[in-house]
């Protein structure tokens, strides 16, 4: 019988090197260069645009421009599309009678439904998408007015309420979609008016997002198209050679991180073709190849490859 292996002593100070040591200065003398050569990149490169929530921002021979990304029309179905996802995380699994916390936020919810619906008709939503509107602020405030007559709820009328929203929640989003993707176009065909062909031939962009909205990102899908990289749609499985124009920040909103992700590309695409024969090598994690065969090893079994995507038919 194989023996248990005998966990190491723990302590958040063990593993890092001593301030003295000198393969600490020798590595810090790495990040410098590497610090310095990444900024000589970006101030070198053509123009490149990020996109950080509602902006777009360009940076183009040594200038630095703004646009838009989005208009408040994006913010207004957003707001509205959030309201049943609201409902859901404050009544899904509850049981028995409200407390006393939840009843004042419910009841907060329900003052503020009301005021937002009496604020609709000056927002110039077209006919239809301010009957949607109205569809799902009713239906939310009917949901409330029962709950709160009751003091409990049927886990069945939640979820009833919640597929009926469904259908509208889609619309708004794919309104949403729109006029982002609009505002977009008509801020980056401005700038790229004002551009040599060689100036958009080079044109590059990065895009903040978060983690959960990275597959399918609106505006990965956007540049992606206007820039003529592989455009994927709303892909299940990402490309494990993407192209080199447009690149997601996850989990940045910075402008500065934002841009010096594009030269840290850039530099790393060069590394990677120098010391390993492979362009994209440090796109993964340097010890990935031998943490697969020592896992291959110790669990005695191989890495399964990704599930190819269903094609619609």
């Amino acid at each position: 019988m194989a023996e248990c292996p005998v966990a190491p002593a723990s302590s958040s100070t063990a593993a890092a090197l001593e301030p003295a040591d000198p393969l600490l200065a020798l590595n810090e003398a790495f990040r410098g260069a590497y610090a310095a050569r990444r900024k000589a990149i970006l101030d070198s490169m053509g123009p490149v645009i990020a996109q950080i929530d509602d902006l777009l921002i360009l940076r183009r021979g040594g200038q630095r421009f703004e646009g838009p990304a989005r208009t408040r029309r994006y913010h207004e179905l957003k707001a509205i599309n959030h309201l049943p996802l609201a409902l859901h995380v404050l009544l899904a699994d509850r049981r028995g009678a409200l407390d006393a916390p939840l009843r004042s936020q419910l009841t907060e919810l329900q003052q503020l439904i009301t005021t937002a619906a009496a604020s609709l008709d000056r927002r110039g939503f077209t006919p239809e998408q301010l009957a949607r509107q109205r569809r799902i602020l009713d239906a939310s405030l009917a949901l409330l007015e029962q709950v709160l007559a009751g003091n409990s709820f049927a886990p069945e009328a939640l979820a009833a309420f919640t597929r009926a929203q469904t259908p509208d929640i889609l619309r708004n989003s794919e309104d949403a979609a729109r006029d982002q993707i609009e505002t977009m176009h008509a801020t980056v065909e401005a700038w790229k008016q004002q551009m040599t062909p060689e100036e958009r031939a080079e044109l590059r962009a990065v895009v903040s997002t978060a983690h959960m909205s990275r597959p399918g990102n609106v505006a990965m899908q956007y540049f992606s198209v206007t820039l003529g990289e592989t455009w994927e749609g709303r892909f299940d499985q990402e490309d494990l050679q993407p192209g080199k124009r447009v690149l997601a920040a996850e989990a940045s909103f910075d402008e500065a991180a934002a841009f010096e992700l594009l030269a840290t590309h850039a530099l790393d695409s060069s590394v990677g073709t120098r010391f390993f024969g492979e362009e994209i090598r440090l796109e993964r994690d340097l010890l990935a190849d031998g943490a697969e065969r020592i896992l291959a090893e110790m669990f005695h079994k191989e890495p399964e490859p990704p599930a190819s995507p269903v094609k619609a038919t």
